[in-house]
């Protein structure tokens, strides 16, 4: 029986319109992402779209996106489910990684597959956890599945599903509130939609 998982992105967070590596650390949703949660919420509702189980990264960026999208609704909260962990890098603008550790953001942007910040994570090492992760959700679940988590990770995950490699991860776009359907028939995954901002049943 095929199966629908959706695959979302939470909404905008406090630092949203700045560029700062955000991995691991904490951060609330702006007002905008409360809108945007509160959106998904009413494309779900108005679709009629039946969801058995909600997962979510335990962060509050996804956990107050979740809450917002499916009130009263049971979730369960995995730590495999974060962004990739950006280590020393994490919470600092572009511009001042750019300027504490020159050498290393350079070496980021030439090797962004393999290169690990200190105390953090590769794409790869993120691509793999997320691959675990998915499986893991899917074989213990049945029905239709909502997970809700960020874009580092849903790239990744993505890349993997759609057989390219990781040098062009920043080619598939994951906006704030973006969805991402991708079903499955006990054989296959399938990718059928991509940072979708509705969805049509």
């Amino acid at each position: 029986m095929k199966r629908y998982i959706y695959l979302l992105r939470h909404g905008e967070t406090e630092f949203g319109k700045e560029k700062r590596y955000l991995g691991h650390i904490d951060c609330n949703l702006s007002s905008e992402g409360k809108y945007q949660a509160m959106r998904l919420g009413d494309i779900f509702k108005e679709n009629k779209m039946e969801i058995k189980s909600i997962f979510s990264s335990d962060l509050i960026r996804c956990k107050d996106t979740i809450k917002l999208v499916f009130p009263e609704r049971e979730v369960t909260y995995l730590r495999e489910l974060r962004e990739i962990n950006m280590g020393i890098w994490d919470g600092l603008t572009f511009e001042e990684v750019k300027s504490k550790y020159a050498e290393d953001y350079i070496n980021r942007g030439e090797n962004i597959s393999s290169f690990i910040p200190s105390n953090g994570e590769s794409f790869i090492q993120c691509q793999m956890r997320a691959i675990a992760v998915f499986k893991e959700i899917i074989c213990s679940t049945t029905g239709n599945i909502a997970i809700c988590s960020h874009s580092g990770f849903i790239r990744a995950l993505l890349c993997n599903l759609l057989n390219k490699d990781l040098k062009e991860i920043f080619d598939i776009k994951q906006s704030y509130g973006g969805i991402n359907i991708i079903t499955f028939d006990n054989y296959n995954f399938v990718v059928e939609g991509i940072n979708l901002k509705n969805v049509t049943c």
